[in-house]
């Protein structure tokens, strides 16, 4: 992560006072820091190298309380630049994408499967080829399809498995008409992100729009993952819609404060304490 006032704007430029750091990443790993730091039993499946930067996300994960599952691979641990501005602008640089289509071994998968309460599906090559098992899940499938655009067919496969789709706004020409389309399939509810416009939640029958909590900025990564997991954790205990999306707003907000993916002392409770 490469941390700058503002984005470069398409010339050369010479910036100076950026921040550096460096840290697990992926939506997989931030949902499962979230899933773990509410209080949950969360297993992590991802396709590593044999490297010193999956040792080191192993080492992260497990730090925090999360489960792996990983499938080994020839080929390098992904790996990615960001270069971010505080407004949550993106440049995002891959350096090793891993294998199109990796190597997995279903067996532990198919146990995770049977007897998770909830699945947090991620966009990855790891997912697509699981996809087939998905459908012995009986615990409701949440997808993240983030800046998707309405029309990209790689993310097709993906929809058709989810009960629960969350989507940024930023990408989209025309956001209702998509969610009304993605509405017309197998999801049930539909979670349009709009950054610091919070978010609208959309079911067949009703909408509602929540606001989004005021933050410092430091870094808007991990805050999706974060309104995803919080959302679904609220509701299962017991909050209304409604009250359900102000919790996932305060965790979104925790994320945005912070330069990790989602920081371990934002808990339930510090997120109930600060959402009164």
């Amino acid at each position: 992560m490469i941390h700058v006032d503002h984005l470069p704007q398409g010339r050369e430029a010479t910036i100076f006072a950026a921040k550096q750091t460096e840290a697990a990443g992926s939506t997989g790993v931030g949902k499962a820091m979230v899933a773990s730091t509410l209080g949950h039993n969360a297993t992590l499946h991802c396709t590593l190298g044999q490297d010193r930067l999956a040792d080191q996300i192993h080492k992260t994960c497990t730090d925090r309380g999360i489960d792996m599952i990983v499938d080994v691979q020839d080929d390098p641990t992904p790996q990615h630049l960001n270069i971010m501005d505080k407004a949550g602008g993106r440049f995002s640089i891959f350096l090793a994408n891993g294998p199109e289509t990796p190597n997995i071994d279903p067996a532990p998968l198919v146990k995770a499967i049977a007897t998770a309460d909830v699945i947090f599906l991620s966009l990855a090559a790891s997912s697509k080829v699981i996809l087939p098992l998905l459908k012995a899940a009986t615990a409701p499938i949440h997808l993240d399809i983030h800046d998707y655009d309405g029309n990209n067919p790689w993310y097709t496969s993906f929809i058709a498995t989810a009960d629960v789709i969350q989507v940024s706004a930023v990408a989209l020409p025309a956001p209702k008409d998509t969610v009304a389309t993605l509405l017309s399939g197998r999801a049930s509810q539909v979670v349009l992100t709009k950054g610091a416009d919070g978010a609208e939640v959309f079911m067949p029958d009703t909408h509602f729009q929540v606001a989004a909590a005021p933050a410092k900025s430091v870094d808007s990564n991990g805050a999706g993952d974060a309104f995803s997991v919080a959302f679904w954790h609220a509701q299962q205990d017991g909050a209304s819609l409604k009250d359900a999306a102000i919790f996932a707003s305060k965790a979104a907000a925790y994320a945005v404060e912070s330069y990790d993916l989602y920081p371990a002392h934002a808990t339930a409770d510090a997120i109930t304490k600060a959402a009164t």
